[in-house]
């Protein structure tokens, strides 16, 4: 069970739905239902003897850093990964106790707040560990420094070469301030058919382990596969696998589709704001792009590029209303959008309109936004704005955040269809 939070208990009073609530009607609904699914099946994939980390950085791939944490530890998880040291005080700070990782590279001036909030770090030179160790001795801690080595296996990116990868490892494995609890590296190509660059890659990565074996240094926990390597095979799952993707219900690539019961956990949601009429000639929106072919109805949504509702879907993208598919017409403001209305479809200001969810509510997935726009899911919900409020789905039940101002908790026995009447 997740530990109980302020932001994780269910509204109150009585039986609501998501359009009980007040607020802006443009919202994000984040089944955690469905991350502790993936995270459960994913553990399940690599079996008992391999770790989970769960990435979450980019507040949980914009689906809400903390919540996400909490539904993937309490699937399985056993570790946290996050890309700043911003990200990880913040879990931190409410309450996770997992040990948790920065992948990236960080200031000089943030050591001293990532040892405070004990983070593990990520160390790919023997200058920035010789940092880390002075600012260790200066704060007095009364534990060594968790650290990690990256060895750039090919990637290059962020991430020490062979020689030096040994050699920050040696350093961190005989320093009284620091503890060397992992050696990793980061696919470049594992979603390709072709292994070839990844094996590569694992070659580079095993040069380093054998390595530091003939000097006598464990390496700690060995971690290289992210969503796509954990998907495809158990040969590279090392001590410990990295979910990122895959943890949110998206496939990493078009040839790797996700088993079930593995499903996507965000999907968005607004309202009709108006209802327009519209006669041959009428036009919709700046640049007057789209114009009437006759008498034809169309709404408003509350929705625009600000939000990180892309302009380039201006007359490609389609939303759902009532199980139908409505198109996008004319171009995507930064806070609007108006979709056309299927002919003889009823509707009305105040009905659900869902943006990004399934073919079965008429709405396109984040994977088909990302094939319109030459992308990846990755950037469609790592996109959605901090103004959209997220709120979460536990157990089938609706849970409250601080921010809403909710009352006492009890339980929920179901929730209505959202945009139900």
């Amino acid at each position: 069970m997740m530990p109980p939070s302020p932001s994780d208990l269910p509204l109150s009073p009585g039986v609501v739905s998501l359009w009980d609530l007040p607020g802006r009607p443009t919202r994000a609904l984040i089944d955690l239902d469905a991350i502790a699914a993936n995270a459960a099946h994913l553990r399940r994939l690599v079996g008992p003897h391999t770790a989970l980390m769960a990435v979450v950085k980019a507040n949980g791939y914009g689906h809400g850093a903390e919540m996400v944490a909490r539904a993937a530890v309490a699937a399985g998880a056993e570790q946290l990964a996050v890309a700043t040291v911003d990200e990880g005080a913040a879990l931190r700070a409410a309450g996770l106790s997992a040990p948790i990782l920065v992948l990236g590279p960080i200031h000089t001036g943030e050591i001293e707040k990532a040892l405070q909030y004990d983070l593990s770090l990520t160390l790919c030179s023997v200058a920035f560990a010789g940092l880390v160790e002075r600012t260790a001795d200066h704060l007095h801690l009364a534990t060594q420094v968790s650290c990690h080595v990256k060895v750039d296996t090919g990637m290059h990116r962020f991430g020490a070469d062979v020689e030096q990868a040994v050699a920050v490892a040696a350093r961190a494995s005989a320093s009284p301030y620091l503890r060397l609890d992992g050696v990793f590296t980061h696919f470049a190509d594992a979603d390709a058919p072709d292994e070839g660059f990844t094996i590569e890659q694992v070659t580079c990565l095993d040069a380093v382990l054998r390595r530091l074996g003939e000097q006598g240094i464990r390496p700690g926990t060995v971690h290289a596969a992210n969503s796509a390597a954990i998907l495809r095979s158990r040969r590279f799952d090392y001590g410990m696998v990295r979910a990122g993707i895959a943890l949110y219900g998206l496939p990493p690539a078009d040839s790797l589709s996700l088993p079930a019961p593995m499903r996507p956990a965000l999907s968005i949601r607004s309202t009709v704001g108006r209802v327009i009429e519209l006669s041959p000639g009428d036009s919709v929106g700046y640049g007057r792009t789209y114009r009437a072919a006759k008498r034809e109805r169309a709404v408003l949504v509350p929705i625009g590029y600000a939000d990180g509702y892309r302009r380039d879907l201006s007359s490609r993208a389609w939303m759902g209303i009532r199980g139908a598919s409505a198109p996008v017409a004319g171009r995507v403001s930064m806070d609007q959008t108006v979709v056309g209305t299927p002919e003889g479809l009823p509707v009305r200001i105040g009905d659900e309109v869902v943006v990004v969810g399934s073919s079965g509510e008429g709405a396109p997935t984040a994977t088909e936004l990302a094939k319109l726009l030459d992308t990846i899911p990755y950037e469609i919900v790592a996109a959605v704005a901090a103004r959209v409020p997220r709120y979460y789905i536990w157990r089938g039940e609706l849970l409250s955040s601080p921010v809403l101002g909710i009352g006492p908790p009890t339980a929920l026995t179901a929730l209505p269809a959202a945009g139900a009447s």
